[in-house]
């Protein structure tokens, strides 16, 4: 991971609120437009943890979208959308 992308999300989540687990089940329940981005591996998560609002994404393949967009998943396009991250 590369130190520029490093500082990049030090300082998002610098501007970020942490939730808890539980209120971010609240969260997603309540609003399904919310997205979690999840860093496991898809095949890694219990199919009972799974959800259509989850974007699986490694951290190096997040690094690597964060230089060239069109590796995002459409759902983030949205920069009105709420996300959650693990």
């Amino acid at each position: 991971m590369t130190d520029d992308f490093r500082a990049r999300v030090e300082a998002a989540k610098a501007q970020t609120k942490p939730v808890n687990v539980e209120d971010a089940k609240i969260q997603m329940d309540a609003k399904p437009e919310v997205l979690l981005i999840e860093t496991r591996l898809k095949e890694n998560v219990p199919l009972n943890e799974q959800a259509d609002n989850v974007v699986f994404i490694s951290v190096e393949d997040l690094e690597a979208a964060a230089e060239d967009r069109t590796k995002l998943d459409p759902k983030l396009s949205d920069p009105n959308v709420q996300i959650i991250t693990t």
